[in-house]
């Protein structure tokens, strides 16, 4: 990679990717200036009336070589050349253009001109996205002197300029739903600019937004009449009237090359190579997010506790069917049930996706409203799959889902989302006795197992069916291929001591659990649950009834009922049956802790609920 100069944002130098550190103005403003002439002289009197300026004294000659034999000490270990040269009457710095971004800038964005001049039309977005990406703010920021502020404005300038033909390729290939919102932002920044305003109007209106359209030309008028006391220009003033009398001449040509040319979103995690089982919740889903007889986005919900794998599941299923989708998969992981993590907001999960969308940092809007309108509208038209993992609650996913017809999403949760409309639910469970081997198998030493194989059946049986805990258990044999699966099976064997032995490195079944009755904690209407919770742990039954639970804590039945459906929907009990509740051995025991740190225990209650 070598030496790298950055000044599209502030200032930065990189050798083979890492910071290099340059103090003082004078250096960075000397190497600055050699930069922007990279390849050519800059003769010593220029470089001592921009970097020196009034302060120039009669040493500022010798000032100046000081300066250069310091930056040559700095860059030398990392060029070959001689990166600063001495020339006739000043200094060269001898550097490859495309090592400073503003050169890489300006040749990236004359190849798009070129390519789109020949028809290349997704060279040329493709040209012109590694152009802007460059910029990482104002150019030269920080830097106050008057002949860098001068370049900031001339960069600034043509990056707008970038940007504006960006957007007019974007339009003729019929992407105007996508660049409202860039075009939105773009107006909002530079209001004195009709270029963009006649771009946004033309968007608009393909958008079937007339009325919106033309409410861009009333405020351009009351802009540019109040800051410059005249009219919009005369290509506004055409296109004002064009729009009132829907020109077919506005229309996008038949003809047109009707690319969706933003490049597909690629943000899906890696599929996890030991999945194992779940064919009739994969055939589920695949059936779900294919099916657009609605003309609605489609949801897929997946809910269930801690552990389960419903993450798993849905990058599984999201990797089967990304080629459908011919924008691509986003993916964000709302921590929602993430130990020692805040859950996403909605507006945070939103910048997320928007950012995903191709909307840098400055086009984003400011509040959530803002935000989630335009959202809907990048993803109106387009064909994306979006997997929203981990989510709380309805209210943190509502805002993203995408408008498209064509979109479809995965959400997965510990509670069901039954308040989202038009959205299909499935419960994920614990494995059966087989899949539970069968993944065992997968993820553990297969000559260990083939040697141990009753004692590799105990760790299984002691996993209780959980995904999360039988990899926990594949991850400490791995970890300590000098003990036996009869040590581990020992130890999950006593109930005190089986959480412990479900712990390995970032990986806890505890931690799973908590996190649920933390959240639990946190609600009002919570508070009772979280104390069954405690109370139901002490028992040695799994089964549990609203009348059994009403007897145990002393509670009337309406609330002994609130209390365990709270469970139910944080992943903490499972149904089973018309009024009874089943707790996961594992669950219980984490109960049953806590109960007892919380001085909850109470005699033992042996009899069923």
């Amino acid at each position: 990679m070598g030496l790298e100069i950055k000044i599209l944002g502030p200032w930065e130098i990189t050798a083979n990717g890492k910071p290099a550190v340059l103090a003082g103005e004078r250096r960075v403003g000397v190497l600055t200036r050699l930069a922007l002439s990279a390849g050519q002289p800059v003769p010593a009197e220029q470089l001592l009336a921009q970097v020196w300026g009034e302060s120039m004294a009669t040493t500022a000659g010798k000032q100046l070589h000081i300066v250069v034999s310091k930056l040559r000490g700095l860059l030398a270990p990392h060029q070959d050349d001689d990166i600063i040269a001495t020339v006739s009457g000043g200094y060269q710095l001898n550097l490859p253009r495309e090592r400073i971004d503003a050169h890489l800038f300006s040749h990236l964005t004359r190849r798009a001109r070129a390519a789109r001049a020949q028809g290349e039309i997704a060279t040329a977005d493709g040209l012109y996205h590694r152009a802007l990406a460059l910029w990482r703010g104002d150019a030269l920021a920080g830097m106050t002197a008057s002949w860098a502020q001068a370049e900031s404005v001339r960069l600034e300038e043509e990056r707008l300029a970038a940007l504006e033909d960006h957007v007019d390729l974007r339009l003729e290939a019929g992407d105007h739903h996508a660049v409202v919102p860039v075009l939105t932002a773009h107006v909002e920044a530079n209001p004195l600019r009709e270029r963009p305003r006649a771009q946004l109007m033309l968007a608009l209106y393909r958008a079937s937004r007339t009325s919106e359209a033309l409410d861009v030309y009333r405020e351009t008028r009351r802009v540019v009449a109040e800051e410059l006391g005249i009219e919009p220009g005369l290509t506004l003033r055409r296109l004002q009237q064009a729009v009132l009398r829907r020109d077919p001449a506005l229309d996008l040509h038949a003809t047109a090359p009707r690319a969706t040319l933003t490049r597909p979103v690629t943000e899906l995690p890696a599929d996890v190579r030991a999945f194992t089982a779940r064919a009739r919740e994969i055939a589920w889903l695949n059936r779900t997010l294919i099916d657009t007889r609605s003309g609605l986005p489609t949801v897929a919900a997946v809910h269930g506790p801690g552990g389960v794998g419903k993450s798993a599941l849905a990058v599984h299923a999201a990797h089967a069917v990304a080629d459908r989708f011919a924008d691509g998969v986003a993916y964000v992981d709302l921590r929602g049930a993430t130990a020692g993590r805040q859950p996403l907001s909605p507006f945070e999960a939103l910048g997320r996706l928007l950012r995903s969308l191709g909307l840098d940092g400055a086009a984003i809007p400011p509040t959530l409203d803002e935000a989630a309108a335009r959202y809907r509208s990048l993803t109106s038209t387009r064909e994306l799959l979006v997997v929203l993992d981990d989510a709380l609650d309805a209210g943190q996913v509502r805002p993203l889902i995408p408008a498209g017809p064509a979109c479809a999403v995965i959400i997965t949760s510990r509670q069901i989302m039954a308040s989202l409309d038009s959205t299909s639910h499935l419960r994920l469970t614990r494995l059966d006795h087989a899949d539970a081997t069968a993944l065992f198998l997968r993820v553990a030493d297969p000559d260990r197992v083939r040697d141990e194989p009753d004692a590799a059946q105990r760790i299984i049986q002691q996993c209780g069916g959980l995904p999360l805990a039988l990899r926990i258990s594949a991850a400490r044999l791995a970890a300590r291929p000098d003990r036996t699966l009869s040590r581990l099976a020992d130890q999950l064997a006593d109930p005190d001591h089986r959480l412990d032995a479900l712990e390995h490195a970032d990986l806890a079944v505890r931690d799973s659990i908590a996190v649920s009755l933390q959240h639990l904690q946190r609600e009002r209407a919570g508070h009772d649950a979280s104390h069954a919770f405690l109370m139901l742990g002490m028992l040695e039954t799994p089964i549990h009834t609203t009348v059994g639970t009403s007897a145990l804590i002393g509670w009337p039945e309406g609330r002994a009922e609130v209390a365990l459906s709270h469970l139910l929907d944080a992943g903490l009990l499972e149904c089973a049956g018309p009024g009874r509740y089943r707790m996961h051995d594992l669950i219980r025991l984490h109960a049953r802790e806590q109960a007892i740190r919380q001085g909850t225990l109470r005699s033992t209650v042996s009899s069923q609920c």
